[in-house]
């Protein structure tokens, strides 16, 4: 799979869809994708490879560890797969929007093997509070 960088802007349609941006579906290579919500910032687009990697360490949890066996459902309950319709628009459910507080314009991140789809307001208002120079400070880069 390609590198997934940049970003693009765009905005829910009147039926609340969107097109995964060609530049971040194409590099998936025409594997099923899943919406995943995360941290009530944002949602992520995984393909299907990536997110089985994740949840193998789910495979081990058992009835007998209830703390991480209401954890790996809470998890499991935000998953979606994502769904396209003959235009290649796919609806963001009413629970992926509200969690990730998406109401009309969106910015699609590339994440190296994944996608962020944020709320263009709560995208900007996170990259005010961390300038790009210390985010290549943090990390070294």
């Amino acid at each position: 799979m390609k590198l997934l960088s940049g970003q693009v802007s765009h905005t829910l349609d009147a039926k609340n869809r969107i097109r995964i941006p060609a530049k971040y579906k194409n590099a998936f290579e025409g594997e099923a994708l899943f919406f995943v919500s995360y941290a009530d910032k944002c949602i992520f687009v995984l393909p299907e490879s990536a997110l089985q990697a994740r949840l193998e360490r789910f495979s081990s949890i058992t009835t007998s560890e209830p703390e991480k066996l209401a954890a790996k459902r809470r998890i499991l309950s935000q998953i979606e797969e994502v769904e396209e319709d003959s235009q290649g628009r796919t609806v963001l459910s009413q629970t992926l929007r509200t969690r990730a507080g998406i109401t009309k314009d969106v910015v699609t991140v590339g994440m190296g093997d994944f996608i962020e789809i944020w709320a263009k307001e709560k995208f900007l208002a996170d990259e005010e509070e961390m300038p790009i120079a210390e985010a290549y400070e943090i990390l070294g880069f």
